[in-house]
């Protein structure tokens, strides 16, 4: 099973960068090439950009045909940024700024401040569900800078995002079509970032290649077609994924009493890139004791080596260090590791760093 470490001068990070370039505003990471060389052809009224959630090379290329819109579009391959989650990616996209700068590493992150592991995106307490505090944690502790005030303050283009959480809020997938089909027939230059969080979830429960999966990109294919044609002159689409998925084969740290008990609390970060809080007595015993129930299905990093590592370029926000914790094991394979048995197994999984979940594409459209 081929593996690929992200590359952090062909990411959507760099992508945006050249977007906001081209909005006006000064970029503070690299652009990429090929987007940029797309830009300087013209001054494009509408730049859009589309994220599918889990929409990876991966999938697209095993289950559309040749001639389906999305392939016949897809005009550059992009590395996910790590660890390769929504979280992370999406936060990097928004925010154009590099994993180890924003610090929303994956879904779970234990907060030292108020003493819980929290699902920062849900606000939740990952031990029990209930709501971590009164406010929300990441947003307090951990708050995001977004690319789109920078942007509407160089003057050029209006910036607005659309999704569950955007600047307009839709709950369903024609209102996400709907919506951008609308800014772009308005009268001002216009970047649209719009997300919606399929195929990931129907992977997560049926599976990367399953039938129901499948019937998510292919409406995905039909619907973004459709709004290629309905969208004026000298706009420019994009689409891209945060991530790819990969059926995964689960262990459960419960099952290994010996390394649960070095742990101060049950790992965090990602269930394909785990983060572990080892009790100070176990620190240089831990690594061996991993390794051997582990051994080549998973890459064991020091925090430190992990975060010069696969966090990208920048100034490292402090907080990134409390949440790598002590070590970082990242799968290189589909065995995955839970801490404990959930009451509902997912299929679909990712954070890992093979092809299927790293390799995510570039879809360009020019009208």
């Amino acid at each position: 099973m081929s593996i690929l470490l992200p590359d952090y001068e062909n990411c959507s990070i760099n992508v945006i960068h050249s977007i906001a370039s081209a909005c006006g505003m000064l970029p503070f990471h690299k652009t990429h090439p090929f987007v940029d060389a797309l830009l300087q052809k013209k001054k494009y009224w509408n730049i859009i950009l589309m994220l599918f959630d889990g929409m990876g090379v991966d999938l697209i290329e095993k289950t559309l045909p040749e001639d389906a819109f999305l392939r016949k579009h897809m005009a550059h391959r992009l590395s996910a940024v790590f660890p390769s989650t929504t979280t992370c990616a999406t936060t990097a996209i928004e925010c154009g700024q590099m994993p180890c700068e924003h610090a929303w590493l994956g879904w779970t992150l234990r907060f030292e401040q108020i003493g819980k592991s929290v699902d920062v995106y849900t606000n939740q307490d990952a031990d029990n569900g209930t709501q971590a505090a009164d406010y929300h944690v990441g947003d307090r502790f951990i708050p995001r800078d977004f690319i789109y005030p920078h942007i509407n303050d160089a003057g050029q283009y209006r910036a607005t995002s659309v999704s569950a959480f955007g600047h307009i809020r839709i709950k369903k997938l024609p209102e996400l079509f709907e919506n951008t089909l609308a800014l772009a027939m308005d009268d001002q230059n216009r970047f649209i970032y719009t997300y919606w969080h399929e195929p990931d979830s129907t992977m997560h429960r049926h599976g990367c290649h399953h039938s129901k999966s499948i019937a998510q990109l292919v409406d995905i294919n039909d619907r973004v077609e459709k709004l290629a044609h309905q969208l004026p002159e000298d706009s420019l689409l994009l689409l891209t994924a945060d991530h790819g998925l990969i059926d995964a084969d689960i262990r459960y740290l419960e099952d290994y009493p010996d390394l649960m008990k070095m742990l101060r609390w049950d790992a965090t970060m990602e269930l394909r890139a785990l983060s572990f809080h080892v009790k100070e007595e176990y620190i240089s015993l831990f690594p061996s004791v991993f390794q051997q129930h582990f051994g080549s299905h998973f890459m064991l990093l020091p925090h430190e080596d992990f975060i010069e590592q696969f966090l990208g370029p920048g100034k490292c926000r402090s907080d990134v260090h409390q949440f790598v914790g002590d070590y970082v094991a990242i799968s290189l394979d589909d065995m995955t590791l839970m801490n404990h048995r959930p009451n509902f197994l997912q299929i679909g999984h990712h954070a890992g760093l093979t092809a299927q979940e790293m390799l995510v594409p570039l879809i360009v459209v020019e009208k």
